[in-house]
């Protein structure tokens, strides 16, 4: 039997145009008092004659580089002239959770938002996109994503490049997958390579160590990359900041979501050139983009391809010409500082797409259900153990984490440093360390989830950060009571809106497992020492009124 396949217009432009290679595009660095950043519907000719309609942040395709300084106020105006609800959230960074743009705000069209926040986190590079649910994925999809680049004293004293665009460079790197017409399909991968929306992107660069901002902006693949001949290159920070010392790799596998920033040596390399590529034929076949067959396909799933040509020209005036051997100081928090652990199981098997029953600790996305309660000030640990059928991107919202360990052992060096993403793949245990010193949520909980933006929907949890001494009813929303300590042995407290009459406690599957009067006041507590150990979901009812939050008894 003959097979026929039908190609979409935009992968017949890609593959003949595979030998052409179009300028990187440079997104412009933007370094103001107030940003005004404007979600708005374009359109954009990523192939000749091929108009496909896109999403933007104040641009026709992703948005600029936006540059913050610790320790200075940043500001932004955020509006939504999209035609579906939106809103903005600071990936990786560290902010007022009332300002965190996740759910549950809602910038619904022609709507604007104020933020304002003190920059507390490293300098690194960050991502700035809505977190819009059910929309998170396509939106970013189309376009409505950039890169923010966090500059400090500290950074700054290092022998570093560090003039954008000319020895620094940012380099977004997504998969598309395009109709026969040319526009944008949601799916979890693409056939088309865009970087910082270009495809067959080549770069020109000084014969010199350039420093190269390296972004997982795709949906779900993962990206092993690499150069061809194995040239090495050095690691010199993750999402949340410096590494100590720079890590000489050949390869570095990033999952969706995961930044990190590479030293090239190109010294004595003019009028060569090299090329940066994606060693897919080495993923596992746990890993989104392997040549699984049980999972969706895609040209790209499998091999190796190219992601970006490096042209070497005439060194710069000042020229980086050498590796510094040293950084700056990186302090995790020591584990014996945890308060507590908390583990997080990844259930279900499934497929990239989203199709399937991914649970962390047997529970799916609930606005309505806060899934833990941390006290501001402790350091905790959670440990990540992957049971499904394929490896997760697993981040946290509120700042950075360290990896404490990797199936018992000491992570890589480039994972040394601080992260708000790790991968975790399937049969893993992975032990991150975090601490919650600097905001209490205040009635907007946080997010942890998956990266995978297939996933996302589904697997999402919120916590909420919370200081027993000062909290008061004002800081919780009425379907979103204050419950701590979750987890607990014996006793939890509450604090709700309304008076409380009656509480009833059920387990996963909707048995009621305790009943009790309530306190007749918006405060109380539940006994919770003669329950099994598990989840539950406490339901608060007063009169006329009805809230539940998730309990955790260890």
């Amino acid at each position: 039997m003959q097979h026929y396949y039908i190609l979409p217009t935009c992968l017949l432009l890609a593959i003949s145009t595979a030998h052409a290679q179009n300028p990187l595009a440079i997104p412009p660095a933007l370094d103001m008092d107030t940003f005004n950043l404007v979600l708005n519907e374009s359109s954009h000719e990523f192939y000749p004659g091929v108009v496909t309609q896109t999403y933007g942040i104040s641009a026709p395709f992703l948005g600029a580089t936006l540059i913050l300084h610790k320790g200075d106020t940043a500001r932004f105006r955020v509006t939504n002239q999209l035609s579906e609800d939106a809103g903005m959230h600071w990936n990786g960074m560290e902010v007022p959770p009332e300002f965190d743009g996740s759910p549950p705000l809602v910038l619904q069209p022609g709507e604007t938002w104020d933020v304002k926040y003190k920059v507390i986190d490293k300098a690194s590079v960050y991502v700035y996109h809505p977190h819009t649910m059910g929309l998170i994925g396509q939106q970013v999809n189309k376009g409505a994503a950039g890169l923010i680049i966090v500059q400090d004293d500290e950074e700054a004293q290092l022998p570093l490049p560090r003039t954008y665009g000319v020895d620094d460079f940012p380099v977004a790197v997504q998969d598309k997958k395009f109709s026969p017409a040319g526009q944008f399909l949601y799916s979890p991968y693409g056939d088309s390579i865009l970087v910082n929306g270009t495809p067959h992107p080549y770069l020109d660069c000084p014969a010199q160590v350039v420093r190269l901002r390296i972004a997982n902006a795709s949906t779900a693949r993962y990206y092993p990359f690499g150069f061809e001949g194995n040239i090495p290159f050095h690691v010199i920070a993750s999402e949340g900041g410096l590494l100590s010392a720079p890590a000489t790799m050949t390869r570095l596998m990033l999952s969706s979501g995961e930044r990190a920033e590479i030293l090239v040596d190109l010294t004595g390399l003019e009028g060569d050139s090299l090329m940066l590529m994606s060693y897919g034929s080495e993923l596992p076949m746990t890993a989104p983009g392997s040549n699984n067959m049980l999972w969706e396909s895609s040209w790209l799933n499998g091999i190796d391809f190219p992601i970006l040509r490096i042209r070497v020209g005439p060194q710069t005036s000042e020229p980086i010409t050498t590796i510094p051997s040293t950084l700056v100081d990186v302090q995790p928090y020591p584990e014996a500082s945890a308060a507590r652990t908390r583990v997080k199981e990844i259930t279900g098997m499934g497929m990239v797409s989203g199709m399937g029953n991914f649970l962390l600790n047997g529970a799916a996305w609930d606005m309505n259900v806060i899934n833990d309660t941390i006290i501001l000030g402790d350091t905790e640990i959670w440990t990540y153990i992957n049971h499904s059928n394929m490896a997760h991107p697993m981040t946290m919202h509120g700042g950075s984490f360290y990896v404490l360990d990797r199936n018992g052992e000491e992570p890589p060096e480039w994972e040394r440093g601080p992260k708000s993403v790790v991968n975790v793949d399937v049969d893993d245990t992975v032990r991150v360390i975090m601490r919650f010193a600097e905001y209490t949520t205040d009635g907007w909980p946080l997010m942890y989830h998956c990266h995978n933006l297939m996933h996302i929907s589904q697997m999402m949890w919120q916590f909420i950060i919370v200081d027993p001494t000062t909290a008061t009813t004002e800081t919780v929303k009425p379907d979103r009571p204050l419950v701590f300590p979750v987890p607990s042995s014996s006793a939890v407290h509450f604090r709700t809106e309304f008076p409380v009459v009656q509480v009833h406690v059920l387990d996963l599957s909707g048995r009621e497992v305790l009943h009790a009067s309530g306190s007749h006041s918006t405060d109380g507590t539940i006994d919770i020492s003669r329950l099994a150990p598990g989840h539950y979901i406490a339901r608060f009812e007063g009169l006329g009124k009805q809230a539940q939050s998730m309990i955790v008894r260890e």
